[in-house]
């Protein structure tokens, strides 16, 4: 893409895939719940808390709804420019990304003998979350310094 593609159209594509990976993520722990399949990971490899499932599966329904609410904002360009919504995003979501990164790396490598940073899994699907936090938060900040707002 050049630089006349719009700005929304530059984001959207990466933001449909982050949501798309986590959406699948959901369905395949559900499935595995429901009637597990062959190929693909038990349930409890999903499982990354000690959360009930029933509860897990209500959050992360709430999620969807989020990432779906983020989605058409991009979608139909109706950002307000307001520099704490990017702030705010790249905030929570680095310090969320930066988390994850670290309990995936030392379930890698030095903390694998405990069970919670041992499930790479998890981790993986909230580095995802945490992606589209960042990638929205981007687009806030561009929109935003497009539109001439506050940056």
């Amino acid at each position: 893409m050049n630089d006349t593609t719009p700005l929304h159209q530059r984001y959207l594509p990466w933001m449909i895939a982050l949501a798309a990976l986590f959406v699948l993520r959901v369905l395949a722990q559900a499935v595995q719940w429901a009637g597990p399949v062959p190929f693909l990971p038990p349930f409890d490899t999903w499982q990354g808390s000690g959360l009930p499932y029933p509860a897990l599966l209500a959050s992360q329904v709430l999620i969807i709804a989020l990432l779906a609410r983020a989605l058409l904002v991009v979608r139909s360009q109706s950002i307000r420019p307001a520099s704490w919504k990017h702030r705010a995003c790249f905030v929570l979501g680095g310090a969320y990304f930066a988390a994850m990164a670290f309990r995936l790396m030392a379930g890698l490598t030095f903390l694998s003998d405990a069970e919670w940073f041992a499930e790479g899994l998890p981790a993986f699907f909230h580095l995802v979350l945490a992606a589209f936090v960042l990638l929205f938060g981007h687009y806030v900040y561009s929109a935003g310094r497009d539109a001439g707002g506050a940056a």
